[in-house]
């Protein structure tokens, strides 16, 4: 890195000039030494025409391509889609499948405690509530009947929950067999849009493999080309120097223009801060303000206007 914080305004714009001269030398050379080239080059002019043409052949066949491409990727993306809807699907399925198994565990265990189908338990608890209403009974087989009922009563609710969960378990089952019929829907688009991508994929890769065996007919003239452009060699060499020059030549150049560009910004502030300066002895002194002047002392937060 080149330190040039010592150097002067006039000194750096010195050293400005000296490298655009430079540039402008060294890019005259450049331009001397392709013309000497094009020279030597005429007799590549119809190879490369030739490979050219073959090139720019290539190339209408290679965009062709778009067209397939777009309705590949078209399709792929709605066949990623309804992968993601059949997925859904198949998620939203085994939750039901998991909540079925759920329920005929509770179905199962409240059957477990109802032992019994509740027109037989409903008969069964009315028939002992009967005999525990009656007042021709003993103490002794009055509490006996009331923890028959009792337990009846605990039956019975039982088999009415169990029988309400069962009603759930046949709705859902309903609904599972809907889900099935869209996953196999679904699954269906899925195969249809794949074949549909897989034709233009392989429309493509057709074109492609023609444009290959028209870029190797031009990689032989181009081949041939290479043999004429070895005559051109140590003047492809000096140009690249040259262009190295130049590269450098600019890399140093933007550095002192920076550095211009710096001197310039700070100069700019020490006049903005002046004119700051003394918009605000302006304000103190008389109170008054151009509209430039107000400007300053709004950006310095001297002047604020209340909402």
């Amino acid at each position: 890195m080149i330190d040039i914080s010592g150097l002067s305004e006039g000194e750096i714009k010195n050293k400005v000039n000296v490298l655009r001269q430079h540039i402008d030398h060294k890019e005259r050379e450049i331009k001397n030494h392709y013309y000497e080239m094009n020279l030597h080059n005429k007799g590549a002019k119809d190879l490369r025409k030739k490979r050219d043409e073959l090139h720019d052949q290539a190339k209408v066949l290679r965009d062709s391509t778009s067209g397939y491409r777009q309705r590949r990727d078209e399709v792929n993306k709605k066949i990623a889609e309804l992968k993601l809807q059949r997925e859904e699907v198949r998620d939203r399925r085994s939750g039901y499948t998991d909540k079925i198994g759920e329920l005929k565990a509770a179905r199962d265990n409240l059957n477990n405690i109802a032992r019994g189908r509740l027109e037989s338990l409903t008969n069964a608890y009315r028939s002992e509530l009967e005999k525990f209403s009656s007042a021709d009974i003993s103490l002794e087989y009055e509490q006996s009947l009331f923890k028959r009922l009792h337990e009846l009563g605990e039956r019975v609710q039982a088999i009415r929950k169990a029988n309400k969960i069962h009603g759930e378990i046949g709705e859902i089952f309903g609904k599972v067999g809907e889900f099935h019929q869209d996953y196999d829907t679904v699954n269906a688009l899925i195969q249809d849009m794949a074949a549909e991508s897989q034709e233009n994929h392989e429309a493509m890769r057709n074109i492609y493999d023609e444009v290959d065996e028209i870029r190797s007919r031009a990689d032989e003239y181009h081949k041939r080309l290479v043999e004429i452009y070895e005559v051109t060699k140590p003047l492809k060499e000096k140009i690249d120097a040259a262009k190295k020059s130049v590269s450098e030549a600019r890399e140093e150049l933007d550095i002192y223009l920076d550095r211009m560009k710096e001197i310039q910004l700070s100069r700019d502030e020490r006049k903005q801060e002046e004119k700051h300066v003394a918009a605000k002895d302006k304000f103190n002194k008389s109170g008054r303000l151009s509209l430039e002047d107000l400007r300053l002392l709004m950006e310095n937060d001297e002047i604020k206007f209340g909402k």
